[in-house]
């Protein structure tokens, strides 16, 4: 287990530089070179590691998508498109409350790689009437568009699993929704406790409910192409961001100095650090090895199960920040403890998914979830407490359906 008390430095280590405020970007660049180090890998396979990151051309598209997102965003909000969008949307349900759910919520439903930074000046608009502290914010926004993970079938967690365990979807679908409702009530209980309803939303009921539905879609139209583009015709986020935005400037008439203003003032260099901080760290880990050595290690030590079961998604997901990661390192290991030919086999799967979701929420390599920090300019500790409870009840959600399923297939 030496592998596993190196890992547990490391995180420790990005936790205490966190205290001490430095700054997000450089504690994970830092955390992975001491990895690489710690590991004994030569200093050639950590410099190429690290070039590997910084220079693999998805990871640059990844950084140019998500600093177009926040020209783009920046762009809508000066034109006054957004704030028209969002009192639209508030005069549908006349509720702010609801409006601020239902944005990441509903741009969650399309696992776009970005897509926590396309609602999160949204949410920022929408939520301006609550008073809402940057940490509140932050929660919402990357606690809803995480909601349909453990279900929709267009997210890794789900497909991935079906293919690699050969199970159908539906079945992983059926066996997870308790987890997304569950994941739905926490959400809104803990995201606007203390939250009053406020006055009448900015929307004017008067024009009506079609009126207001079509000035929402209207004046979001940029975004929702963004969306048909990326989705639909599977152009990369990067190229969709560009092609419109470039749209919107011509369209609302903005002079180049009007968008060099912007830019100059929007652009985000910490941002792309912690992109390719997270890249690097991802490689590094990746070369030593270590997640697949700790998955021998504990499965050769003889522990329980359901245990194993519960902590070896848990910790990937924890450690790399990625559905993916922990999808894929996990299952082939634990393929043979799942007993899928029985009717009690969904459940573990189940139960294996829930904890490296919830592991995957709750680490500080979660790239939607550092950018959303970033952008609220909210406290990694603070948004952490928030968090805690309605990930705490979820995995006790999945738990308690992991028992009862046993019994009912037993």
């Amino acid at each position: 287990m030496v592998e596993l008390f190196k890992i547990g430095l490391v995180i420790i280590g990005i936790i205490v530089m966190i205290r001490l405020k430095v700054r997000l970007s450089l504690a994970i660049l830092g955390s992975a070179m001491i990895l690489g180090v710690l590991f004994n890998l030569p200093w050639a396979r950590i410099q190429t590691g690290a070039s590997s990151a910084l220079f693999d051309l998805e990871n640059l598209k990844i950084v140019a998508a998500l600093e177009l997102v926040l020209i783009f965003s920046a762009i809508m909000k000066e034109h006054g498109s957004m704030d028209r969008a969002i009192a639209a949307l508030s005069g549908i349900f006349r509720d702010t409350r609801i409006t601020v759910a239902l944005i990441p919520a509903v741009i969650g439903l399309l696992p776009v790689v970005g897509g926590a930074m396309l609602s999160a000046p949204l949410v920022a608009s929408a939520s301006d009437t609550l008073r809402l502290s940057p940490e509140r914010r932050t929660f919402l926004n990357f606690w809803f568009r995480h909601v349909w993970e453990y279900t929709l079938p267009t997210f890794p967690a789900v497909f991935l699993t079906a293919g690699i365990l050969g199970i159908p979807v539906a079945k992983i679908v059926l066996a997870n929704a308790p987890l997304t409702l569950v994941s739905i009530l926490t959400g809104i209980f803990f995201g606007f406790k203390g939250i009053g309803r406020p006055f009448e939303g900015k929307g004017q009921p008067s024009v009506g409910l079609g009126r207001n539905l079509l000035s929402f879609i209207r004046h979001l139209m940029p975004f929702f192409v963004v969306i048909f583009l990326t989705v639909c015709f599977n152009v990369h986020l990067a190229y969709s961001m560009g092609i419109v935005t470039g749209g919107i400037l011509i369209l609302y008439r903005f002079s180049p100095a009007r968008f060099m203003n912007i830019t100059r003032n929007h652009l985000s260099i910490e941002l792309a650090l912690l992109i390719w901080g997270i890249m690097i760290f991802k490689e590094i880990l990746t070369a030593t090895g270590a997640m697949h050595q700790i998955a021998s290690e504990l499965t050769r030590m003889g522990v329980p199960i359901v245990v194993l079961v519960a902590i070896i998604p848990a910790l990937i997901a924890f450690i790399t920040g990625y559905t993916t990661a922990f999808v894929g390192l996990s299952f082939p290991v634990l393929l043979p403890f799942l007993n899928l030919g029985s009717g009690e086999g969904i459940y573990y799967v189940m139960l294996a998914l829930a904890c490296g979701i919830c592991g995957h929420l709750l680490s500080p390599m979660h790239a939607c979830y550092i950018m959303t920090l970033e952008y609220y300019h909210a406290s990694m500790t603070k948004s952490y407490r928030l968090m805690m409870a309605p990930t705490a009840i979820t995995l006790a959600t999945a738990v308690v359906v992991f028992v009862a399923g046993r019994w009912i297939s037993g």
